[in-house]
């Protein structure tokens, strides 16, 4: 419980700060999101090495390695001098954090009996969800007051309690029979990872009909056919693809795919949108956050203790169509809104995530046999922190960049063959500055200056609303698939 609120309160705290590393390493959008990005690629590459890691080096000193790697990676992170260096260090820890909650899965499978792991896996969520919920405060008045490095340095003291207690509380225990690593799987799987999110992230930037990113998708796609090939053919494969045969356990996985991408990928504009469009500081983000951040931890262990008792497909539902109707609710976002209406509209949006990933998580372990539970545990993160949440990133970025632009040009358009001049547009502006002391010739070309940005934050508004209308149609794409799922006495 310990190791999930370290991991996933580093992400929130991560988040509000994102907006400050811009403006002291000078990054525009695409560019801070890997920041995030090569954290998920980073993890999603080491999650499928944990079944032959843990045969390797047992489960308490896999743990205990990630932890150390983790906190590690979190001191340099603090200590980055420039982006290049930030993202390295990030990678570093990502390596750290992908195989925790993978393996602490696997260890609270071990623990409780099958009547018992959705409460196990509901407490485990609970002490996740507290992350989002202290993650943001802490986070934003770090931020705001100090510097946004501390956002790292926060890790170092729960890391290293968390190392003492793995030491005292988990066995010692190792598998007998040893496993080769398949080397080349792993290596072409990072190759298709890297290259698709790289095309999908610099595509609007480089065009998406420019040599660079037609020759990455080629990569990706080749890298992806032998990556098939190898673990299709092989005897001891890196990812047991094998796995998706059992179509219950294949539907939860892409269920888990698409939902994380809409969060993942909303969770990040959200913050962006607060920052940067309505000049929200950290410290009043944190404060927005907070109360949806409680709601979904208070879910976890709800939704868990329900799983246990009722057919999981509905709780499920519920909750998803809860998440469609707030991120419906989100796509009618002006620069006029409350700060009250936003965060009733986040809460909304965090009070249903408990009830979709922690009934389908449950329900796709609890179909698998106990010897490929941890093999399994990691391909459902690697489907959740690794494909789904770098891709929601990468397009959801891609989306509200191009339509920035989409809509900056047609609000031009709109003004070019309006019946108001610009003498009349600039009008309201000029008497402003005049008010506020303006004179001279700076007049005009302030209110112009003052009419452009007014029109891009317009088409930004615009954009960010097409981004959460895009979230509720991944949402409606789910919901046939949750239906698909087995009954509870099925499972």
């Amino acid at each position: 419980m310990l190791s999930s609120f370290l991991v996933v309160s580093s992400g929130a705290t991560v988040n509000v700060a994102l907006p400050s590393m811009m403006t002291a390493f000078g990054l525009n959008l695409d560019q801070v999101q890997w920041v995030m990005t090569a954290y998920m690629i980073a993890g999603a590459m080491l999650i499928p090495t944990v079944g032959w890691l843990g045969n390797r080096l047992g489960n308490r000193l896999l743990f205990l390695g990630s932890l150390l790697v983790f906190v590690s990676g979190s001191a340099l992170c603090g200590l980055a001098w420039d982006s290049a260096s930030l993202i390295v260090f990030r990678v570093l820890q990502g390596l750290g954090g992908g195989p925790i909650t993978p393996m602490a899965m696997v260890l609270l499978s071990d623990a409780f009996p099958e009547r018992q792991r959705g409460l196990a896996m509901g407490l485990y969520g609970t002490a996740g969800a507290f992350g989002p919920a202290i993650g943001p405060v802490i986070g934003g008045y770090v931020t705001e007051y100090l510097s946004w490095r501390m956002v790292f340095y926060l890790n170092l003291a729960p890391g290293v309690l968390c190392m003492a207690l793995a030491l005292l509380v988990l066995p010692n225990t190792r598998e007998a029979v040893r496993r080769p690593l398949d080397l080349l799987g792993l290596v072409a799987m990072t190759v298709f990872l890297v290259s698709l999110l790289l095309a999908l992230s610099q595509g609007q930037r480089h065009g998406w009909e420019s040599p660079f990113i037609q020759r990455l998708f080629v990569v990706a796609a080749l890298a992806f056919g032998i990556f098939l090939g190898l673990e299709l053919l092989g005897t001891e494969p890196l990812v047991e693809l094998r796995l998706y045969k059992n179509v219950p356990f294949a539907i939860a996985s892409l269920i888990i795919f698409i939902n994380a991408m809409g969060f993942w990928g909303s969770s990040f504009l959200q913050t962006m949108l607060m920052q940067r469009l309505l000049d929200y500081t950290p410290a009043q983000v944190g404060h927005v956050i907070f109360p949806g951040a409680m709601a979904l931890a208070c879910t976890m262990i709800w939704a868990g203790r329900l799983a246990d008792r009722f057919d999981r497909r509905f709780l499920a539902l519920g909750g998803l169509g809860a998440f469609a109707l707030a991120s419906y609710c989100f796509s009618f976002l002006t620069l006029e809104r409350s700060v009250s209406w936003v965060t009733w509209m986040i809460a909304a949006r965090y009070l249903s995530i408990g009830f979709i990933f922690t009934p389908i998580t449950t329900a796709a372990l609890m179909l698998l046999p106990r010897d490929k539970v941890r093999m399994g545990s990691g391909l459902l993160n690697l489907v959740q922190h690794g494909l789904g949440g770098t891709t929601g990133l990468a397009i959801m970025t891609t989306l509200l960049q191009h339509r920035t632009e989409v809509y900056t040009s047609l609000l031009d358009q709109q003004q070019s063959v309006s019946v108001l001049g610009w003498g009349e547009a600039l009008a309201p502006g000029r008497e402003l500055l005049v008010n506020a002391g303006e004179v001279g010739a700076m007049v005009d070309t302030t209110a112009l200056a003052l009419l452009q940005q007014h029109l891009l934050q317009q088409a930004t508004v615009a954009a960010y609303q097409d981004c959460f209308l895009l979230v509720v149609a991944l949402c409606l794409v789910v919901i046939p698939l949750v239906m698909c799922l087995r009954r509870r006495s099925t499972t």
